[in-house]
């Protein structure tokens, strides 16, 4: 019996007329849809910030989804609508390697065309009246999910793959998240304490999906109202809420006064910074000996240089190429960042290079252990030696500064090594995760000075424990990785926070026009998850202050060189996705796959051979 009713089901529908052929050039539909995606969505990222856009952007790409015969041409259509939109919008990495953009551009569109997969296949755009397999051959029956059901699940699909794009492979690139684009609109940004930026691309994308069903559904609006009723409160709870958290004062309290330095050097391609070394430090050390005479530098407490500003000026670099020109230029680099913060009594953190593991090659001292890394400076000149003063990058990039796959796949790895123009030992090693410096930046005086003890009494308990304002630095991309800043925020002895503020140091100087302001906007978020300032110095651009509420202060502009000096507002509130990081993103993905397998699993029955 079972049996016969699945035949006699396919049967009545099998007869089912088809839908009357598109006329004309039924590609040229599907382009146009591609069109009005990329152009209103590419308007809502920085620069431009019309962040509104987003809330439609993505319509007609589910369209276009919905338009589709099969899984394959579902796959296909939005591989290449991922394809156009990244490449206009991240076109600036051609600047430093042109076959690199395209290998990377193919990829991140992997993602859009299996959120379609997806979304198709789980028939979350299919209008009540479709009757399934003749329309959609290869989708399962049809299910009687409400407009809401599939509003939550399309949002969560979506959800799902930007978290798998800013996670895997080789660390993932957080990039271009429907959530970036609402910074202009910070009050629906503040629910990312809790969920991260994932959830503001998930009301984001809950939206298209409500609009793309209301087109589905012939603009029937009555089988919609629940839909859009929750939805639109759901917008209304983000609003109070993000009023709500930006309206607190009482948890602020005053911090350092931070200086960052923006050089603003061109770089090539290949790495060159448009200065020598040399150049570099004596840029910096007089930009900032000038910048410390001014006004605004009274009761400055730390001074921020971008990345790789200066050489490696650890002791055992020292030491090797001690007796040579390079040995003495790395110790008079040496003393002089120490002379210029214990004369004027100011902490610095700059952006640098380490060496390490030296050995003899043609003669030549060759350090095989080679780190991107920020040195930090106190008050009085010194530098930690051990891995307490300084900072290796963690997230290193994969063929810019290491290549993968060397323990993985040894023998991809030696291919990667063959076509490479560089030696294995060229490439930076990472920073251990595990053990992420978080730097202590004395209060002025010991805590013993008036403004000190002002500072250190308006602080909560917990910190008053100790007279030290305590900072993170993640490196250049680092700072756009939520659940790696998370980390270095979370407290791992405590209820508090292991940081009481983020310093960024970046090299943007590879990049063009719209790289900068999109690299902010994402950056941003960090703040906004983990209720902590950011100060950040970029080598180009654009450097200045985040609030722990998202908001950005004392801009240097993109193409110039300067300074700015802002004290920061500590916050001690400590927030759930400090502590509990991507919860809410892997929920999403557990909804999704069990949402994906069920619909493959009722697709293999539907296509095994049934008897009477």
């Amino acid at each position: 019996m079972p049996g016969r009713k699945k035949l006699a089901y396919r049967r009545a529908h099998s007869a089912a007329p088809a839908p009357p052929a598109r006329p004309g050039r039924p590609w040229l539909h599907k382009v146009g849809l591609i069109l009005l995606c990329v152009v209103p969505l590419s308007l809502a990222f920085a620069p431009f910030g019309q962040f509104y856009l987003a809330w439609v952007g993505m319509v007609p790409w589910l369209l276009l989804v919905r338009s589709t015969k099969s899984q394959a041409a579902a796959f296909l259509w939005a591989w290449v609508a991922g394809l156009i939109f990244f490449t206009a919008n991240m076109w600036w990495l051609a600047y430093v390697t042109g076959p690199g953009m395209v290998a990377l551009m193919v990829l991140l569109a992997l993602y859009w065309g299996v959120s379609a997969v997806i979304i198709r296949g789980a028939g979350l755009l299919r209008d009540d009246e479709d009757v399934g397999p003749a329309t959609q051959p290869d989708a399962p029956p049809p299910r009687q999910r409400s407009p809401l059901v599939r509003v939550l699940l399309i949002a969560a699909a979506w959800v799902t793959l930007e978290w798998l794009r800013g996670n895997w492979p080789l660390n993932g690139l957080p990039w271009l998240f429907l959530g970036h684009a609402q910074t202009p609109a910070l009050a629906m940004c503040q629910v990312a304490d809790v969920f991260g930026v994932y959830g503001i691309s998930f009301w984001v994308m809950a939206v298209n999906a409500l609009v793309a069903l209301f087109v589905l559904h012939r603009f029937k609006a009555d089988r919609l109202v629940p839909s859009a009723a929750v939805v639109g409160a759901v917008l209304v709870v983000v609003i109070a809420y993000g009023l709500w958290r930006m309206g607190q004062t009482d948890c602020l309290s005053a911090g350092p006064r931070v200086m960052v330095v923006q050089s603003n050097f061109p770089q090539s391609n290949s790495g060159e910074k448009g200065a020598s070394v040399v150049d570099l430090v004596n840029y910096h050390l007089n930009r900032t000996e000038a910048a410390l005479q001014t006004p605004d530098a009274a009761g400055l407490d730390l001074l921020v240089w971008s990345e790789t500003m200066i050489p490696h000026v650890n002791r055992s670099a020292r030491e090797a190429l001690r007796g040579t020109r390079e040995g003495q230029f790395l110790n008079d680099v040496h003393e002089a960042l120490g002379e210029l913060t214990r004369t004027h009594r100011v902490a610095l953190l700059t952006g640098a290079l380490y060496a390490d593991k030296w050995t003899t090659r043609d003669g030549e001292p060759n350090a095989a252990d080679r780190r991107n890394t920020a040195y930090f400076y106190d008050r009085t000149g010194h530098m930690a030696e051990d891995a307490t003063g300084r900072y290796d990058k963690v997230h290193i990039v994969p063929f810019g500064e290491y290549l993968p796959f060397k323990d993985a796949f040894p023998l991809l790895h030696g291919l990667f090594q063959k076509l490479s123009p560089y030696p294995d030992d060229y490439f930076l090693t990472a920073g251990e995760e595990s053990a992420i410096t978080v730097f202590r930046l004395g209060l002025p005086g010991g805590a013993t000075t008036t403004a000190a003890s002002t500072a250190a009494s308006t602080q909560p308990a917990a910190w008053q424990s100790s007279p030290a304002w305590r900072f993170v630095t993640p490196i250049c991309f680092e700072d756009i990785d939520p659940l790696l800043v998370a980390k270095m925020c979370r407290s791992k002895s405590g209820p508090g926070k292991a940081a009481d503020f983020i310093v960024n140091v970046t090299n943007d100087g590879w990049f063009k026009a719209n790289q900068m302001p999109q690299h902010l906007q994402a950056a941003r978020f960090r703040s906004i998850e983990n209720r902590v300032p950011t100060a950040r110095s970029v080598n180009t651009g654009i450097s200045g202050f985040v609030d722990s509420a998202g908001r950005v202060s004392g801009l240097v502009p993109a193409g110039h060189e300067g300074t700015s000096v802002q004290r920061l507002l500590l916050d001690s509130r400590v927030t759930l996705y400090t502590r509990v990081g991507d919860v809410f993103a892997a929920l999403c993905a557990a909804v999704t796959c069990a949402v994906a397998g069920t619909s493959l699993l009722r697709w293999w029955q539907r296509r095994r051979p049934t008897g009477d």
